[in-house]
């Protein structure tokens, strides 16, 4: 009885005699048994970005499956430590990394089947610029995996990426996502909207900062959030499909809401008055310039400007998204509750999200963005933390 409890099912094995050839370069993968923890699937993968809120999910999703992870860091170790369990022994290896030494970059990719860049930034330091991050580095990172033979590479942009973008980051994201299409042409383009999840700063912003919550016209963007698990889950997907080499994904929220939706929601589900405060973007913007120069980071002019644009799905019918790849995201009004409950009073701790709250926030889901659309950004919320 303990053996066909403890044997793995059928759906969870690959066979001795199984065999996959990659058509991305023609590399032959003989089954190797059972996935899990302690199984190794014959697959390494590198991801840059890995202490990051995506890295955490997508490492420990390889790493569970089998694959040996790759995890290149910048700086202290310790950023990195908290992945080290997400897998068995020997499967997180972490390698220090410069992202502009291309020595570095090369040993961390030379024995990889795939490459995942999910480094990104909001604001810039006083070594690395938006255009470095963005654009150079994810160049580098494009070249040196295709010059080093590796299969696949799957490249994190934003789902407001737009070379037209009143924020220089998305700017600088649309053109990144140009130079990897150069240096990789079999790259896929990842297209997350705004994510949320336990260390998000979307939820738990308006929860810690219920008091003193920070908008501009009194909170009126329009957004698209997506679970981080999810986004994590598609990552996946592709990885093990081969059709879907070149492809461009967005992922994003079937139905669309204002940055008001979001803070009643929160509100309704912790039980305490959030205080929004409506600040004069220009008034704001000032503001996160000043804290700019401060030595450690708080906000940045860049994240003012980025919440200022719409999150509006590409009307390109190439363009795929999370029904493509046969996943359905969670629902926010259903999910958002194990993200937020630590916020409730004490004597809430433990009360259920009342159906009637639930039907309050449900909406009919958004049709898909025309073209005119697609275009449109308008001048928004924002909030500083």
């Amino acid at each position: 009885m303990i053996a066909g409890l403890l044997a793995p099912t059928k759906a969870s094995v690959r066979g001795k005699a199984d065999v996959t050839v990659r058509r991305t370069t023609g590399q032959v993968l003989v089954g190797r048994g059972a996935y899990g923890r302690q199984s190794w699937s014959g697959q390494t993968a590198t991801v840059f970005g890995c202490s990051g809120f995506l890295g955490r999910y997508v490492v420990a999703r390889l790493a569970r499956e089998g694959t040996r992870v790759i995890v290149p860091y910048r700086g202290l170790a310790e950023h990195i430590r908290h992945l080290r369990p997400t897998g068995d022994l020997g499967m997180v290896v972490p390698m220090e990394f410069d992202l502009r030494n291309p020595r570095q970059i090369e040993e961390c990719v030379r024995h990889s089947d795939v490459v995942i860049n999910l480094i990104g930034r909001n604001y810039e330091t006083k070594n690395f610029s938006l255009e470095q991050v963005h654009i150079e580095g994810a160049r580098l990172i494009a070249e040196v995996s295709r010059e080093a033979g590796v299969s696949r590479l799957i490249h994190v942009s934003n789902i407001a990426a737009r070379t037209n973008s009143p924020a220089h980051v998305f700017v600088t994201k649309a053109f990144g996502e140009q130079r990897v299409r150069e240096s990789f042409p079999g790259a896929n383009i990842v297209r997350p909207a705004t994510m949320y999840g336990f260390e998000d700063e979307l939820l738990n912003n308006i929860g810690k900062y219920s008091h003193f919550y920070l908008t501009v016209n009194d909170a009126a963007q329009r957004l698209r959030p997506v679970c981080v698990s999810d986004v994590a889950h598609a990552i996946g997907v592709m990885r093990d499909d081969e059709a879907t080499v070149g492809q461009t994904f967005e992922l994003y929220n079937p139905r669309e809401y204002t940055r008001r939706d979001v803070v009643d929601l929160v509100q309704h589900l912790i039980h305490e008055q959030v205080l929004r405060v409506s600040v004069p973007p220009a008034l704001l913007r000032t503001a996160a310039r000043v804290a700019d120069v401060l030595p450690f980071h708080y906000t940045s002019h860049h994240e003012v400007d980025m919440m200022s644009v719409d999150e509006v799905p590409s009307a390109d019918p190439a363009v795929k998204t999370f029904a493509d790849l046969g996943i359905q995201p969670h629902t926010l009004e259903l999910s958002a509750l194990q993200f937020v409950r630590h916020y409730r009073p004490s004597q809430h701790e433990e009360d259920p999200m009342e159906p009637k709250g639930y039907k309050a926030f449900r909406k009919p889901p958004a049709p898909r963005a025309t073209g005119s659309d697609a275009a449109t950004t308008t001048t928004t919320t924002t909030s500083v933390v």
